[in-house]
């Protein structure tokens, strides 16, 4: 599928996430900016990633080796940059738009357990602006904070996937959450909307390079080690159903509208004229408001000892004539006698 400015995305039952490359950008958000040096610092947010349960865990990531994790939190792998190649452990979030990496001249708890970007190292780096004439930004997520400037340099997430991109060099982290992360940095996947710029979008880049086979890229999640993100096309044995589509309804997140919230394939009437919702492969919960996430919660009634936990329904999720369910072992947590509804309030 080629890029389109009618983008949509592919849901799959069997926890595949297929969608196609972006179409038209849109405008850039900015709650601000100051002046520095190299021109003018932007302010940023990443409402979606790193939200307070998605790492409220320590032992989640660091037990994931030991086979002992509940529930895989988030997708992460490989990606170099620079000439000659730098190697980075990034995070694959579809609810954010910039490439992140934490910078050499990064000395302080939030980065120093991560692997650092040597700008120069790379005779392809170069420190750039965006359209703005923004040179560095201060960008806040749900758990804390980054500061970092813009660079360019040659990019690559395979041998034959390479491009050049712009991106966020950070030169401060906070120590929470990053200290804790198994992964250096973060790969967005979000559209335009979400990037600092022109030229500061992944897939965009990719897919205009031609180096984004299909115009698609898939993930993949399961617990038997597995997982897998594909930029290209997706992989039909990893697929439990037929392939369902749903518009993208407004080109930020990947965000598609939801008729309704059911149970056990009847509606519940908690969707009153549709919901919104934005498919994040960056945190490990599902969310909504406030007033939504207590409704559901006293609708569904799970009991926080376990003992109903035979009797509770699927969660379903009706995106047209179709509805994507999850079974009370994928949307409940249980430990030592306890259960918790995975639903975090926004």
């Amino acid at each position: 599928m080629g890029r389109s400015r009618s983008a949509k995305m592919q849901l799959l039952a069997s926890a595949v996430l297929v969608v196609a490359a972006h179409g038209h950008a849109g405008a850039l958000r900015k709650n601000g900016a100051i002046q520095t040096s190299r021109g003018t610092m932007g302010h940023h947010s990443e409402a979606l990633l790193f939200n307070r349960q998605a790492v409220r865990s320590k032992t989640t990531y660091r037990t994931e080796s030991a086979m002992e994790v509940i529930h895989k939190t988030a997708y992460w792998g490989t990606v170099k940059m620079g000439t000659p190649a730098q190697e980075f452990k990034v995070i694959f979030d579809t609810g954010s738009g910039n490439l992140i990496l934490p910078a050499k001249s990064c000395d302080m708890p939030g980065c120093n357990t991560h692997k650092k970007y040597d700008s120069t190292t790379s005779h392809t780096a170069a420190m750039v602006t965006n359209e703005k004439g923004e040179g560095s930004t201060e960008i806040s997520f749900g758990t804390g904070d980054i500061a970092g400037d813009y660079f360019k340099d040659q990019f690559c997430i395979a041998d034959n996937l390479c491009t050049e991109v712009r991106f966020v060099a950070a030169t401060q982290q906070s120590p929470e959450p990053f200290s804790e992360t198994p992964f250096d940095g973060i790969l967005g996947l979000g559209f335009k909307d979400l990037s600092m710029g022109e030229h500061f979008n992944i897939v965009d880049d990719l897919n205009d390079a031609g180096q984004m086979p299909g115009g698609q890229f898939a993930v993949f999640l399961t617990d038997d080690g597995a997982s897998e993100i594909t930029f290209g096309g997706y992989k039909p044995e990893n697929i439990a159903s037929d392939i369902v589509w749903a518009n993208v309804v407004r080109e930020s997140y990947w965000q598609v509208g939801v008729e309704d919230i059911t149970f056990d394939g009847k509606d519940t009437g908690l969707c009153p004229g549709g919901c919104q919702v934005a498919v994040d492969t960056g945190t490990s919960m599902l969310a909504g408001p406030s007033d939504l996430v207590d409704k559901l919660t006293a609708k569904l009634g799970a009991k926080e000892d376990c003992s109903n936990m035979a009797s509770l329904p699927n969660l379903g999720f009706r995106i047209g004539d179709r509805i994507l369910n999850l079974s009370p072992e994928d949307y409940m947590d249980q430990g030592e006698g306890n259960c918790d509804f995975s639903l975090m309030s926004l």
